[in-house]
């Protein structure tokens, strides 16, 4: 399924240990771009976007931390929009949240996905401190959770025994084991100490992805930036610019058809993400021939959905 990932503001205030943060401020550079995503710039860039791609409200930071948040959710709601939303609720008001709710009541057949993100009992995150009004907002939360307004909605911590924060034991929530990787080589291990962390693999063989045969699960950026996926913290593969190009025009840069071809080789490269990443898939017995021009890669791919050969 495509979608797109909206990261409404860079240098997330929750500095989760298994989060990559210092790597994306490095990379993307917060005080020489947009830090925040604003709304004019988020309705501009959701308008060049096919209504099929799904609008996700997660990307690389916490979406509330962006006080825009609430109004691009209303915007993207009533522009017809498939909507996830993946929140650890920081940064939402108690008036925002029962705008939330609310839409998504108002609009529940478009909510696909909502997951609630908590703190959990290894405090891998850092910045978030326990107050009256966070409580009552999850629990507002939790109760339209447990009515079951639709079908997948979730809790999770960062937590490889799923125990959430010490502050909130007197709420009795039992969530499943997590276990973390290193997001394809982005994340440096030593920030979880000994924590469980599932090492990048090395692929010798041609790849394709797991998630999407198409690379069409993207990140958009607040300068409009399109990111390859969630994995790329570091930005290795900024693969077009919504804010300059049409959402089609992505897919014929030089970025992302390089980027293809290294994953057809018989051979490890750092030059493509996917080549270190857990959630690649693997074609070791298949041939995969020349292919004489960017263009035709590219019509290729699609009509395979990028699989070698």
């Amino acid at each position: 399924m495509p979608s797109l990932e909206i990261t409404t503001m860079v240098g997330c205030p929750l500095m989760c240990t298994f989060c990559p943060q210092a790597g994306l401020k490095a990379a993307y550079q917060p005080e020489r771009h947009n830090k925040y995503l604003s709304l004019v710039n988020f309705q501009t860039m959701l308008a060049k976007v096919p209504a099929h791609v799904r609008i996700e409200f997660s990307g690389m930071s916490e979406p509330w931390a962006n006080r825009e948040c609430t109004d691009m959710l209303r915007h993207a709601l009533e522009d017809g929009r498939r909507i996830a939303i993946y929140t650890t609720l920081y940064g939402m008001s108690e008036s925002d949240a029962d705008q939330v709710i609310g839409l998504m009541k108002k609009h529940r057949a478009q909510i696909e996905i909502l997951c609630l993100h908590l703190p959990d009992a290894n405090a891998n995150m850092k910045g978030w401190k326990y107050s009256a009004e966070w409580e009552r907002i999850f629990l507002r939360f939790k109760t339209f959770v447990d009515e079951r307004y639709f079908p997948s909605v979730s809790m999770m911590t960062m937590d490889g025994t799923g125990r959430v924060h010490e502050r909130l034991s007197h709420l009795k929530i039992r969530l499943g084991k997590w276990n973390g990787h290193t997001r394809a080589g982005s994340l440096n291990g030593e920030n979880v100490g000994d924590q469980t962390l599932i090492e990048s693999p090395l692929h010798h063989v041609p790849v394709t992805c797991k998630s999407t045969p198409f690379y069409d699960n993207n990140v958009l950026l607040p300068n409009g930036d399109v990111v390859l996926c969630c994995m790329d913290y570091n930005l290795k593969h900024v693969i077009g610019n919504l804010m300059q190009q049409d959402y089609y025009d992505i897919w014929k840069t030089d970025a992302f058809l390089n980027l293809v071809d290294i994953n057809r080789r018989h051979a490890f490269s750092d030059c493509s993400i996917c080549k270190s990443c857990t959630v690649a898939e693997t074609h070791d017995a298949v041939f995969v021939p020349k292919v004489k021009s960017k263009a035709s890669l590219f019509f290729k791919s699609l009509r395979r959905a990028v699989m070698p050969g």
